[in-house]
């Protein structure tokens, strides 16, 4: 994953994600880059949901948002 789609990844779940997901988003925003990787690799639900191939980070990206 590029830098950009970790950022979408995280944009995403704290867009639409309840408040578990919008909270390891704000951390991974805030985060250094190894923590980064840290938070994506204890979750990869977050990845399931909220990566690159999801309907949430696809829409969010394209500027779609409702």
């Amino acid at each position: 994953m590029t830098d950009s789609d970790i950022y979408w990844t995280f944009a995403a779940a704290y867009q639409y994600g309840g408040s578990f997901y919008q909270a390891l988003a704000q951390a991974g925003m805030k985060a250094d880059p190894t923590n980064k990787t840290r938070i994506i690799q204890a979750f990869p639900e977050l990845l399931d949901t909220y990566g690159v191939s999801s309907k949430f980070h696809q829409t969010l990206r394209s500027g779609a948002s409702s």
